[in-house]
């Protein structure tokens, strides 16, 4: 009998996470950096890199998920976020937070997705531009680097 594998049945392999932003909205640039701590694993076809993160609304799970020609960004927790980055394409997706839902517009200019085996690091290099419930669009410039612990 095959037994389909779950999540946490699969071999699993800790990384730092470095996460850095930068958002202009048009003439404002913000940039932020969050260092943390996740898990990296492989599944099927798909690769999957998972962290925590605390902000002001609370605790938040992100899974980044990656197949084909595609990165999926997902947010669980005080934040509820669904974001699909597929390159050239306008995607929808929804933000949730304590303040209701959002719908949300992307439009991918790349997502890049790499691994270093000699380094043991891999990296996501995301741009794109995001209108959120008809706003003006900002432009997101977002880089995700992580790193097998010892």
């Amino acid at each position: 009998m095959c037994r389909k594998l779950a999540l946490h049945d699969l071999e699993k392999q800790s990384v730092k996470v470095t996460l850095k932003m930068k958002i202009t909205v048009g003439s404002e640039t913000e940039a932020y950096e969050l260092i943390t701590f996740g898990t990296k694993f492989q599944k099927n076809s798909s690769f999957y890199l998972q962290y925590a993160e605390e902000n002001e609304a609370g605790k938040v799970q992100t899974t980044v998920k990656n197949k084909d020609n595609e990165i999926l960004l997902l947010r669980n927790g005080a934040i509820k976020m669904r974001q699909l980055f597929r390159v050239g394409e306008m995607t929808k997706g929804h933000y949730e937070s304590m303040y209701g839902m959002l719908a949300l517009v992307t439009k991918t200019k790349y997502a890049h997705h790499q691994w270093n085996d000699m380094a043991k690091e891999g990296r996501f290099d995301i741009s794109y531009q995001m209108q959120m419930q008809g706003a003006e669009p900002g432009q997101y410039e977002m880089t995700l680097t992580y790193k097998e612990e010892a």
